[in-house]
């Protein structure tokens, strides 16, 4: 009896269910949805973007950033002197160069010319090997 009771209840809940077509609505107007989301979706957006850090440069003085600069430019110009004392016109066949705690050294062997930059305070060395190119 509980059986057949059980049956009919299920006979009826099937008969009782229906189904129905799913429709996809996209939500970003970009890909057919609504445009009325679009300022909606902003600021969802803006709203789990990480603020930006303060950078270092945001904080220095006037006077800190000049003296950031010269230095930038001093660099650049020992860097464009040693470049051509190895590869310039007049270029040397090896040499070495001091910097505080690096030395440059170079030789050149063969139209190749090997580089090797020691950093005596990390103990890093760098090599490179260039070739000479002829005109």
């Amino acid at each position: 009896m509980k059986v057949s009771v059980c049956l009919l209840a299920l006979c009826a809940v099937a008969n009782a269910a229906s189904a129905s077509e799913l429709v996809y609505t996209p939500i970003n107007p970009t890909f057919g949805g609504n445009p009325l989301n679009s300022s909606q979706l902003m600021s969802e957006a803006s709203a789990q973007k990480p603020s930006a850090p303060v950078t270092q440069s945001q904080q220095q003085s006037s006077a800190q950033q000049f003296l950031q600069m010269l230095q930038s430019q001093l660099y650049a110009s020992l860097a464009n002197s040693v470049a051509n004392a190895i590869t310039g016109q007049n270029a040397q066949a090896s040499g070495t160069i001091k910097l505080n705690s690096m030395q440059l050294t170079w030789n050149t062997v063969n139209g190749q010319t090997n580089i090797t930059m020691t950093d005596y305070s990390t103990g890093q060395v760098t090599q490179i090997s260039v070739p000479q190119v002829t005109q």
